[in-house]
């Protein structure tokens, strides 16, 4: 199906997503998701899948199959839409309903937030402080030089990071913290107490290095492409005999393979 959409493109890379999902399309995905449900069926007179539609659908809860198909046209039409429009999203999306009370028998409007790569601007003035870095006798040692290095790279970074961004990536911190509570066997609260922080103040904290951590990432991925820094196979394969549970996420074996590198080669500056 081709989906009635509309875009806005922001600055920060990020987008909103219009679309309009149409009543013929609903009443079409309504009886899909009703025979799907069928097929496994089981009710009193009738054998496994056997019950006719009519049983099937006065036995189900009207609230489960809203969502399953609402669930089902929404993902299409979303990734539809995404081919359409020539994106490239790095997160999921936000999806709000903006129809008053949907329901199967009319079409709704639907409105979808996502986000693409953000883009870095890094100030070539970077490699002069970098250079004198490199130069200073007085760092202690190579830690001591990357931190340093780091710190420059952050200081001549401009990104305008996506909210979207921030916030998927504060649940994932917040669910983390969660979990780690739950395993001393405290509370969120008795945790945050023990490190002297309110959540507010440990929301805020986690939203700088979010932002920082985004920053560096880009900057490092930035540099790698303009000095066409490249990882090998030959390289891929030593880190994985090395460390092979990487081989579960790829993307992580490139970027710490690609971060090594550029880390060396900024100390040679």
């Amino acid at each position: 199906m081709t989906p009635n959409s509309s875009i806005q493109k922001l600055k920060d890379k990020s987008f909103i997503l219009n679309l309009e999902i149409k009543v013929e399309d609903i009443r079409q995905e309504y009886q899909k998701t009703l025979k799907s449900i069928q097929l496994n069926f089981e009710t009193k007179g009738f054998r496994k899948g056997k019950a006719p539609l009519d049983v099937v659908e006065s036995q189900i809860s009207p609230q489960k199959i809203f969502e399953e198909v609402a669930t089902n046209l929404i993902s299409y039409q979303y990734s539809d839409a995404v081919k359409d429009h020539h994106l490239r999203p790095i997160t999921q999306p936000q999806i709000k309903f903006k129809t008053k009370n949907p329901d199967l028998e009319h079409s709704w409007q639907i409105e979808i937030t996502g986000s693409e790569l953000p883009k870095i601007s890094l100030n070539q003035g970077y490699l002069k402080e970098i250079k004198s870095i490199n130069q200073d006798k007085s760092i202690p040692d190579d830690n001591a030089k990357l931190d340093k290095i780091i710190q420059a790279l952050v200081k001549h970074s401009k990104l305008d990071l996506p909210e979207i961004l921030i916030q998927s990536d504060l649940q994932h911190h917040l669910s983390h913290l969660i979990d780690q509570a739950n395993q001393a066997g405290i509370t969120v609260q008795q945790y945050l107490e023990s490190h002297k922080q309110t959540l507010e103040n440990y929301q805020d904290e986690l939203k700088k290095r979010i932002v920082q951590e985004w920053t560096i990432n880009l900057a490092i991925t930035q540099i790698a492409k303009d000095n066409k820094i490249e990882v090998s196979e030959s390289e891929t394969k030593d880190l994985l005999a090395k460390n092979p549970s990487l081989s579960q996420n790829t993307n992580m074996l490139y970027y710490l393979l690609t971060q090594q590198k550029v880390f060396e080669f900024l100390k040679k500056q």
